[in-house]
């Protein structure tokens, strides 16, 4: 029996090949020089994920395959057109970067994401911390659309990123929390939305809405598995260091098994930065948690 494939669990490996390989013939016919790897298909006109394509191939024939794929990327090119003729339209361009703020929203990605021969159309992006990036992403009817260095020009960077924001903390989640073996309270925001990993961006927002607080002063630790899962647990009594190895499970678990893989690491988030705690040998395959010495001093002071 074939297996998941890693990018696109909903089809086997297969399956996900044979889907890129339709999606780089349809581009191919059209003259457009694309890349497509993983979950995601980048050109010059911005990076479009796959999930959603793979979902509406996976309830269909295989013979219907082509004809969905075509579809699919039609819808895009022609939302693509109009947006782009808005912006030169009677309305002006005003209009159009109106259009474009009600829908970007700030997204994590992998911070490997854009391929090197696409980088310079992003220069706009910015680290978050090791293994994440910060972009802009535009939320379209059938797909989540990367904005390049060209999209951003027109609106404005700032005013984007304002929007975006603001979009993402509004964005609907579903929330719960459990209490571990290790006896940690982890919060858990779950949900379909294709920001909700992003919400890490907006963590403070996120428990104010949520859990009805502000963050401790020392922060909370984070993980981000795959973009529909955000698991935090604040840092305020002496769990954390059970914490830890909980959200160390769960991330690499969740990262390997679900959809639109993020990152499997753990993160602390203290006044608005990020830390990565994680290091990965590569050549060993082998996690370590690493805290940095301001870290260490808060775990022991709460385990006093």
């Amino acid at each position: 029996m074939s297996s998941s494939d890693t990018h696109l669990p909903s089809l086997t490996t297969e399956q996900a090949e044979r889907l890129r390989e339709l999606v780089r013939g349809y581009h191919a016919r059209r003259g457009n020089s694309v890349t497509v790897s993983g979950d995601t298909v980048h050109s010059d006109r911005g990076t479009q994920a796959l999930y959603n394509l793979a979902e509406l191939c996976r309830r269909a024939e295989p013979g219907a395959w082509p004809g969905i794929v075509e579809h699919h990327f039609n819808a895009l090119d022609a939302a693509t057109r109009s947006a782009e003729a808005g912006a030169g339209a009677v309305a002006g361009p005003g209009a159009w970067a109106e259009d474009i703020r009600r829908s970007v929203y700030l997204r994590l990605v992998p911070d490997d994401a854009i391929p090197a021969e696409a980088a310079s159309s992003f220069s706009y992006t910015r680290p978050v911390a090791t293994g994440l990036l910060e972009a802009l992403a535009l939320d379209l009817p059938d797909s989540v659309r990367l904005l390049d260095d060209r999209d951003v020009g027109r609106a404005g960077l700032e005013e984007l990123r304002s929007a975006g924001r603001a979009n993402l903390v509004d964005e609907p989640v579903d929330y719960d929390l459990t209490r571990t073996d290790s006896r940690a309270v982890v919060h858990l925001v779950t949900g379909e939305s294709m920001f909700v990993a992003s919400k890490a961006l907006v963590l403070d927002d996120v428990a104010r809405s949520l859990i009805g607080r502000e963050l401790p002063q020392d922060g909370a630790l984070f993980t981000v598995p795959s973009r529909h899962f955000l698991v935090f647990h604040p840092l305020e009594d002496a769990n954390a260091v059970g914490a830890i190895n909980d959200l160390a499970a769960f991330g690499l678990g969740a990262h390997q098994d679900n959809p639109g893989p993020l990152s499997p690491r753990i993160y602390w988030w203290h006044k608005g930065a990020v830390t990565c705690l994680t290091e990965i040998d590569n050549a060993t395959m082998s996690f370590s948690i690493v805290p940095p010495d301001e870290l260490m001093v808060i775990l022991r002071r709460l385990s006093a």
